[in-house]
């Protein structure tokens, strides 16, 4: 399904708020039957507690800083992943890592 404008997104959303949700659930189902089998679970589970957030937040800004923060979150502890591994993969000391400079290449013209 391909996605509608933001312009009709809007529209569809001031004049026909049941249809926008329908279309929304539509297009987040399409994107999660479109990623790999092994990602759909993780995927409809991502998005059941997002719609959880949604219904008791209260309002749609509450909604959105509350997934915000799920985000920013998730982004954090990813970087902490990402800092371990570095740490992890740093050669051992005894592994000889010096540079060596090597002479250019002789051109065709040579």
């Amino acid at each position: 399904m391909e996605l509608p404008s933001f312009d009709e997104l809007k529209d569809l959303a001031q004049r026909d708020p049941e249809g926008f949700e329908k279309l929304r659930s539509e297009l987040i189902e399409d994107c999660i039957r479109g990623s790999s089998e092994a990602n759909q679970t993780r995927l409809r589970g991502l998005q059941f507690v997002i719609e959880a957030k949604r219904r008791v937040a209260g309002s749609p800004m509450k909604a959105l800083l509350e997934i915000q923060a799920m985000m920013y979150d998730s982004v954090l502890e990813l970087q902490q992943v990402l800092l371990h591994q570095g740490r992890s993969c740093e050669p051992p000391a005894s592994i000889d890592t010096r540079v060596l400079d090597f002479p250019p290449p002789l051109s065709s013209a040579d």
